[in-house]
């Protein structure tokens, strides 16, 4: 009798527990105040495969809605091989925006780490936001150049 008490209460906890670190973790992202803290929230939670620090860390031009952006992102972090970043590179544009140039390493590629890819960095009315766009990297040569957006991609069958 003991044990089938015992059986609710710990799923009680378990799910108390699960509603109390969600809650937790949702609560510890705040807005970032300067050009460098969202540049930092964003990179860390790319490394940390964690979407949703993410989206709240930037805007993506490579989706069409928030939707399209999550599941987008929840795919890719899987297969995603970047270990580290380093911002090489900032440059204030105006008092709104900032240019940075960021290095991205990867694990277990024998493509090492990434040229200095440019980013921005925005001012919204929900803090500073690192604007993310379409970019190719030429791996020979290490040339980045303006790509396209995911939701622009056409497939052809052969």
């Amino acid at each position: 009798m003991k044990v089938k008490k015992l059986v609710p209460l710990l799923l009680a906890g378990i799910v108390g527990g699960s509603i109390l670190v969600a809650t937790t973790t949702t609560a510890e992202r705040v807005i970032a105040q300067t050009p460098m803290e969202a540049a930092t929230e964003y990179f860390d939670a790319y490394i940390a495969k964690d979407a949703e620090g993410m989206m709240f860390y930037s805007k993506d031009t490579n989706y069409l809605d928030e939707k399209s952006r999550e599941g987008g992102y929840v795919k890719d972090l899987k297969i995603n091989p970047t270990s580290g970043y380093e911002i090489v590179e900032s440059t204030q544009i105006n008092s709104n925006e900032v240019q940075l140039y960021v290095i991205q390493k990867y694990a277990g590629q024998g493509y090492k780490q990434s040229p200095p890819l440019p980013y921005k960095v925005f001012k919204s009315e929900n803090g500073w936001k690192v604007l993310v766009e379409p970019l190719e990297i030429n791996t020979v040569t290490g040339e980045v150049t303006k790509g396209t957006s995911i939701h622009e991609w056409k497939y052809t069958d052969n």
